[in-house]
């Protein structure tokens, strides 16, 4: 059975700092932490905040021009990264639809934009969309709209919080997600500090998992904080990984390695005193023991659940105290 991996997105955001170099470095540390791919934020400031509101400075501060973020994919098409974008506005859209990204993220605060939400769908390209502070019907609404020009959709539940406390993660509602959305595939949008909600997510489902990601915590600006460095994102990637190698596969049956105690542990009626033949097996005379099972046909014995079985059974030939006891020792009654 192939393992099941769910893709883990270095969510590199305005974390370039405006700086296309700095852009740069973001996508091949996140390569070399093992992230499968980095996502970024197409913007025009002007378009989405209204003169006087105190993000402006921020974004203005950050915001890239499309020529940057084609040099950008240059450099991650050069060294194998897959790279995406959020369309923070139609503008930032239409960035995406010129420089090329095969699919779009949808911000959590987004979703009820409507008009951005069917220009969206006109694309059809695949959509992955941000959940947080939001209720199943403005979800079901999104999805409505969004699936006029895909039924390539991804719902990330998520926080919108930055970091998100670990007592408001709320990581059942993936489960909620699942059942009111049936087969729209469930990822989680990270904005936890650590691991843990990453191994619930991959536990729940999650196909795809979203990290904040830094060079640096000491860059200025108001995510690094809360993103994952490079050492803590190789750390974050690994984790996962040991977490889906745990989860296997869904069949229960014996694990490979697991035969050795199967036959080993597992007990066999066994003779507790001299059985004569003719005798009765009974509980005085007989018991289920772990037995020496090297070079042994399990199969000719009777196994601990059969006992109940041959009980008052006679048997057809001497048994030494200590033996093992055969089906064809027995006669039964």
């Amino acid at each position: 059975m192939t393992m099941r991996t769910a893709e883990i997105i270095a969510e590199c955001e305005i974390n370039h700092n405006g700086d296309v170099e700095l852009g740069k470095k973001l996508i091949s540390a996140a390569k070399e932490a093992g992230a499968s791919c980095v996502k970024f934020q197409c913007m025009v400031p002007t378009a989405f905040i209204a003169p006087g509101s105190s993000f402006m400075p921020l974004f203005e501060n950050v915001a890239l021009p499309v020529e940057a973020f084609v040099e950008l994919k240059r450099h991650s098409d050069s060294i194998g990264m897959p790279i995406f974008s959020t369309a923070v506005d139609r503008e930032g859209l239409a960035m995406i639809r010129d420089i090329g990204f095969d699919r779009v993220k949808i911000g959590s605060t987004n979703i009820t934009h409507i008009d951005l939400l069917e220009e969206i769908a006109e694309l059809k390209r695949p959509v992955y969309l941000s959940t947080g502070a939001s209720n199943l019907s403005e979800i079901d609404r999104a999805l409505s709209i969004l699936s006029r020009g895909t039924d390539d959709l991804t719902l990330f539940h998520c926080t919108a919080l930055y970091p998100a406390p670990n007592d408001r993660l709320n990581m059942s509602a993936m489960d909620t997600l699942k059942n009111a959305f049936p087969g729209v595939p469930i990822a989680y949008s990270d904005h936890s500090v650590g691991t843990t909600a990453a191994v619930i997510a991959v536990s729940k489902g999650a196909v795809a998992l979203e990290k904040h990601f830094t060079l640096d915590h000491d860059l200025p600006g108001p995510d690094h904080k809360f993103s994952a460095d490079p050492e803590e994102m190789a750390a974050y990637v690994a984790t996962v990984r040991i977490a889906e190698s745990m989860l296997g596969s869904p069949a229960k049956v014996p694990a490979v390695g697991e035969d050795a105690i199967r036959r080993a542990g597992r007990r066999y009626l066994t003779a507790l005193t001299d059985i004569a033949v003719g005798e009765k097996i009974t509980n005085e005379n007989t018991r289920p023991r772990r037995i020496m099972v090297e070079g042994i046909d399990l199969s000719q014995l009777i196994e601990a659940c059969d006992v109940p079985r041959v009980k008052g059974w006679t048997a057809q030939k001497s048994i030494g105290a200590n033996a093992s006891i055969a089906w064809s020792d027995l006669a039964g009654a």
